[in-house]
């Protein structure tokens, strides 16, 4: 008796919950801010010209860097150039790559856009947790920001119903990317330590081959690994430079807490921030990631015109890269396209 009423008793606990506390539905704002979006990537042009100039530049860099021959690459560049339609090259850009780090600017683009929509409050607490998410890139910090976002926490592994609801509850922010008309990006885990913080439903779910969006083939048992495409990151960051997706005060507030120094960040210098702003960028807006055989960064470089440039990078490699690739790559894009282009 007590196991066929319990399944109806979560049914009507489900129903309460979302009566007491909304999905992220399109209404309103949001629903006007998420048109916008669409309509934006929509009028996104593949760019022969764009196209040419990431390939031979990418070309021209490994030709002298033998260690970043050795990598899988994912590479998308957008230029955001006032007046015209944004473009888009990518060298194997639409393939899913493990993000490391990078997957951190989601989570804090998404928080501001679950404050706008008035189910997320950041306070005091969670302001200090998105600081250390992005400024020292906090797994800690990170866990509890999507546990917020998703309105889940750690435990152990979850049957039936129960686990049903929590798989869908941590595809919230993948299905919010997709309202804007974002793909490519599976965000359905925080950035874990090791040492004991995933286990049980995290490391379930990490573990459901039947969960789909992650990177292909995937080796081992973590079937449902995090992913993202370099096209993907660009078209999310191009959205954040452009002030679509968020409020023109949010957006501004999410790439103030992205904006790199990397005289206050030396490592900076090896990455998107160190080449573009070497080569005269005016600021740069970035996420690096760093792990094992990760080393990627995604950002926005923005010229002293308004022109901008939106960049994504992963680089997998097995042994790891660690060099200057990146930075080099943003130091040719920024010159190329920022740089000459500003006038007197």
């Amino acid at each position: 008796m007590e196991n066929a009423i319990r399944p109806a008793l979560i049914s009507l606990a489900l129903c309460l919950f979302s009566a007491l506390v909304p999905a992220p539905t399109l209404g309103g704002a949001y629903a006007e801010e998420a048109a916008a979006a669409r309509k934006f990537l929509a009028s996104v042009q593949q760019d022969t010209g764009l196209q040419d100039l990431l390939d031979s530049t990418v070309n021209q860099l490994l030709s002298k860097d033998v260690r970043a021959r050795k990598a899988n690459l994912g590479i998308a560049l957008m230029d955001l150039e006032p007046g015209r339609a944004p473009r888009l090259a990518h060298w194997n850009g639409n393939t899913p790559l493990y993000p490391a780090s990078v997957v951190k600017f989601v989570y804090l683009m998404a928080a501001y856009a679950w404050e706008e929509q008035g189910k997320l409050r950041i306070d005091a607490a969670l302001d200090r947790q998105l600081t250390a998410m992005i400024y020292k890139s906090s797994n800690g910090a990170t866990q509890k920001v999507f546990r917020a976002l998703t309105r889940t926490e750690p435990g152990p592994a979850l049957a039936g119903g129960d686990y049903i609801d929590f798989r869908e509850r941590r595809s919230t922010v993948k299905h919010w990317l997709e309202s804007l008309g974002v793909t490519g990006i599976h965000s359905v885990h925080p950035t874990y330590d090791g040492g004991g913080d995933l286990h049980g439903r995290d490391l379930q779910l990490l573990k459901d081959a039947d969960v789909k969006g992650g990177i292909p083939n995937a080796s081992g048992t973590l079937k449902n690994r995090q992913a993202m495409t370099a096209v993907g990151t660009a078209k999310l960051l191009a959205l954040l430079a452009s002030d679509l997706g968020l409020s023109q005060d949010n957006a501004a507030e999410v790439r103030r807490r992205m904006r790199r120094d990397p005289a206050k960040q030396p490592y900076q210098k090896h990455r998107i921030a160190g080449g573009a702003l070497s080569a005269g960028a005016a600021d740069v807006y970035s996420k690096t990631g760093t792990w094992g055989p990760i080393f990627a960064d995604a950002g926005i470089m923005r010229g002293n015109t308004g022109r901008q440039l939106a960049l994504a990078v992963f680089m997998d490699s097995k042994p790891a890269y660690r060099g200057d690739f990146i930075a080099d790559l943003a130091r040719a894009c920024t010159s190329a396209l920022l740089v000459r282009h500003q006038g007197p």
